[in-house]
């Protein structure tokens, strides 16, 4: 049986808070955005973080697992805990407002946690059911698969619509900005047309101590909120990557741009 308080690092006795914390501080370490150069590592290892996680921060899970523990230890060959590291990981995706929190958790951070990360991370590519939910027809279940070329890899292919738009957009958004604030940049090719930029002003206080700073913005159609972490000592022109928290179109995401300008 997987140790998956031995793979967070904490006690048996550990709080959920603590739980949290662990994960938190592991999730941020081992994700492969932050290893550059060493992936397929950090992916191996992030995939165990989550399991444990996904088990332990969950009251009913965690008692199950506890259970077949000590049923193991004292040698009644009780297998109480009879879930597949599948069925955990969909489990992690029940429910629309656990998702959301961890997307905020590492779009916060600037790592993605989009869709089509958690394809490929947790579940091979394969596809998997996403749950989400509205206000009027309540619970909706969605199947994520990705799209297959013919020699079996994902991909996606924008069309001419999306190429053209995609250009125009990034020519008046940029045109903006550069009145605006003075910037200057070039955006990758493949989500022009997702990316959102936005102009972030701060106060020298706050550029000199860092911090977090709430923004609201709008997404779509709809508005949203997040807590921005910015790294003290912050200069004008700095620019803050929150990905996957761009527009959403076809099961892809963009990212948000965030670029600063210190006031006084």
């Amino acid at each position: 049986m997987k140790d998956y308080y031995q793979i967070l690092g904490v006690a048996e006795s550990a709080s959920a808070p603590e739980i949290k914390r662990a994960y938190r501080k592991l999730a941020f370490k081992y994700h492969p955005d932050t290893n550059p150069g060493n992936e397929k590592e950090a992916e191996a290892r992030f995939k165990k973080i989550n399991e444990a996680y996904c088990v332990l921060g969950d009251k009913v899970k965690r008692g199950q697992y506890d259970a077949a523990r000590r049923g193991q230890f004292a040698g009644s060959g009780y297998q109480g805990f009879q879930y597949s590291q599948q069925d955990i990981f969909r489990g992690m995706f029940s429910g629309q407002a656990t998702f959301d929190e961890m997307q905020r958790m590492f779009a916060q951070a600037g790592l993605r946690f989009d869709q089509d990360f958690i394809n490929r991370v947790f579940f091979g590519g394969k596809g998997f059911t996403f749950y989400g939910f509205t206000g009027s027809t309540g619970a909706r279940q969605r199947t994520y698969q990705p799209p297959y070329s013919s020699t079996g890899v994902a991909t996606y292919k924008p069309n001419l619509i999306e190429r053209v738009s995609s250009k125009i957009m990034v020519k008046l958004g940029w045109f903006v900005l550069k009145r605006l604030f003075g910037f200057r940049y070039e955006a990758p090719l493949a989500q022009q047309s997702l990316d959102q930029h936005l102009g972030l002003e701060i106060s020298r206080a706050e550029a000199l101590a860092g911090g977090e700073k709430p923004i609201t913005y709008k997404r779509g159609k709809q508005k949203t909120r997040l807590m921005v972490r910015i790294p003290a000592g912050v200069k004008t022109g700095t620019k803050i990557r929150l990905k996957a928290m761009g527009l959403v179109k076809n099961k892809r995401s963009g990212d948000l741009y965030l670029h600063v300008k210190v006031k006084g």
